[in-house]
């Protein structure tokens, strides 16, 4: 789906992406682990264009290199992101959020209603993440999970080829995320989906991902079959730091 070649990322002074080479598979499902601060989130905002590398390159084997401004804007185009507060605005209804994602297939000032078909389209997303009997609620009236859903669907919404998500469970009661984790991979495998997702939960991470890349200090220190993500990997990723505190 994408294969990244050296890529370089700097935040103000800090290099927080340092020469990552990745190739992102197409229809699977890749988890993104490390400590807080190795640039888990900064690696998904390059995925999706929001920054561009200082050094190296993003290819998309099939459009050619998101450096292109027409290429990126096609890439974009397909490409939706769950993000880790789900974004949502309270005021709205669960299907007026849904609908902010098809913002971009309408005038931003125009004064007209949603069209029917746009709202029949929001309202099966919301159906597919059984959540089309809440579609009239205020999102403020939604728990975590309803919310997560919610996010899901206006991503879902949008017909994407490529799905991000940054930490898409960590507002979600963590009794219902090993479920919620589950039908987030039934229906990315029924819409042939790519996915990458960062991931703080090892555990969500080997359960719902088919590959997992695990990040030290902005450089790739993993990159294989969740399978292979054993404790001697684990320490690798996560080095333990003793507590010098009496």
């Amino acid at each position: 789906m994408l294969v990244l070649h050296g890529v370089t990322v700097r935040r103000g002074d800090n290099w927080v992406l340092k020469g990552i080479d990745l190739r992102i598979p197409a229809g699977r499902i890749t988890a993104v682990v490390g400590r807080s601060g190795v640039g888990k989130s900064t690696l998904v905002a390059t995925l999706n264009g929001l920054l561009l590398p200082d050094r190296g390159s993003i290819q998309a084997p099939d459009l050619g290199d998101l450096a292109d401004s027409a290429v990126l804007r096609n890439h974009r185009r397909r490409t939706a992101t769950i993000f880790q507060d789900h974004a949502l605005i309270d005021r709205l209804s669960a299907i007026d959020n849904v609908l902010l994602g098809l913002a971009d297939q309408r005038h931003p000032l125009s004064p007209l209603p949603w069209s029917e078909a746009l709202r029949r389209r929001a309202a099966e997303a919301l159906d597919e993440v059984g959540l089309l009997h809440r579609a009239t609620a205020r999102t403020a009236s939604l728990s975590g999970g309803e919310r997560q859903r919610v996010g899901v669907a206006r991503a879902l919404v949008r017909r994407p080829r490529l799905l991000l998500g940054d930490e898409p469970f960590a507002s979600v009661d963590p009794s219902l995320v090993r479920q919620m984790s589950a039908d987030f991979r039934t229906l990315t495998q029924r819409h042939g989906l790519s996915v990458v997702l960062v991931l703080h939960q090892l555990e969500t991470a080997r359960f719902l991902a088919d590959r997992i890349v695990g990040l030290v200090d902005g450089c790739v220190a993993f990159d294989g079959p969740a399978t292979a993500f054993d404790a001697e990997t684990e320490a690798t990723i996560f080095p333990f730091v003793p507590n010098n505190e009496d």
